[in-house]
């Protein structure tokens, strides 16, 4: 049993880290609201079968809604920037980049939340992190407009707002369900971007553009539905802090899989980066366990 959910796990890891070059293949395709909203509205009928099928019910309260609204203004901001990046991004260092820096973005701004003290393992830990992001963006050759043109700073600032994600979702998940709040944040993500559509909503590429529709259903379905589902499911059964070590899987696929599939270069910049994040990631891990205790 522990072993299938394991293999699960994995699957899911996988499944994310492919989102990174199902991205980048529909990046370029239309306008980033296009993909946004359908992205969204693909995501939200996936998930709403699985909510009463999970015993949960779509009735929340005035206060479940404000958290909602805000977990989908901030989801959608990200998102948005996720689409924009990719437009001249690598989606493997894109991969990389941002699920590197995110947990060491969200661990201190909860340091700053609560006022909590750092650490010498805190400043160790945050030191190597930003070694690890100034590698990933290569700044020792970079200019401004170089950093703008890789998509490189918008990935940076793309790991800080999913910080702020990850934060609004662990609060508004204490009293909601996960899988009603994740179908309500796509479904208020797409009804907000939709008035900013208008009549391009018609311009929609047709149903036999089969790359764009497939990329559509594998990041809105399968990646935000199918993976997000297996994960906090394995999170029941196995423990937060053993699924949680899975997403370190994530980063090195990512990069993979651009590599293989778009024929992306691997660079040694990406590599080393990222390696040095995840060593911060994992010394800012070990102290949120020990201030768990």
């Amino acid at each position: 049993m522990r072993l299938r959910n394991e293999i699960l796990l994995v699957i899911a890891m996988i499944i994310w880290a492919g989102s990174w070059t199902s991205g980048k293949l529909v990046a370029n395709t239309v306008d980033a609201r296009l993909t946004l909203f359908w992205r969204y509205a693909f995501s939200a009928l996936a998930l709403a079968p699985l909510i009463p099928l999970s015993g949960e019910k779509f009735r929340i309260t005035l206060r479940q809604a404000l958290w909602i609204s805000l977990g989908g203004l901030i989801m959608t901001v990200y998102t948005f920037l996720f689409f924009i990046g990719l437009k001249t991004g690598y989606a493997g260092a894109a991969g990389v980049l941002v699920t590197a820096m995110n947990p060491i973005f969200t661990y201190f701004l909860m340091r700053v939340i609560y006022k909590h003290a750092l650490s010498r393992r805190d400043a160790i830990g945050l030191f190597l992190g930003l070694i690890g992001g100034g590698v990933l963006l290569e700044i020792w050759h970079t200019s401004s407009e170089q950093l703008l043109l890789s998509g490189n700073l918008i990935f940076l600032v793309c790991a800080l707002v999913y910080a702020l994600v990850t934060i609004t979702t662990n609060a508004a998940t204490r009293t909601t369900p996960i899988l009603v709040y994740s179908f309500y944040v796509n479904a208020f993500g797409a009804i907000l971007v939709l008035p900013f559509i208008g009549g391009d909503l018609l311009h929609s590429p047709p149903l036999t553009d089969h790359n764009y529709w497939f990329n559509i259903f594998y990041l809105g379905v399968i990646s935000n539905s199918f993976a997000t589902t297996i994960y906090f499911y394995a999170v029941k059964k196995l423990g937060s802090a053993r699924a949680s070590s899975y997403i370190f899987i994530v980063p090195a696929t990512a990069l993979f899989i651009a590599a293989w599939y778009l024929h992306e270069p691997v660079k040694a910049a990406t590599v080393a980066g990222g390696i040095i994040a995840l060593v911060a990631v994992t010394l800012l891990r070990g102290e949120t366990r020990r201030d768990a205790k």
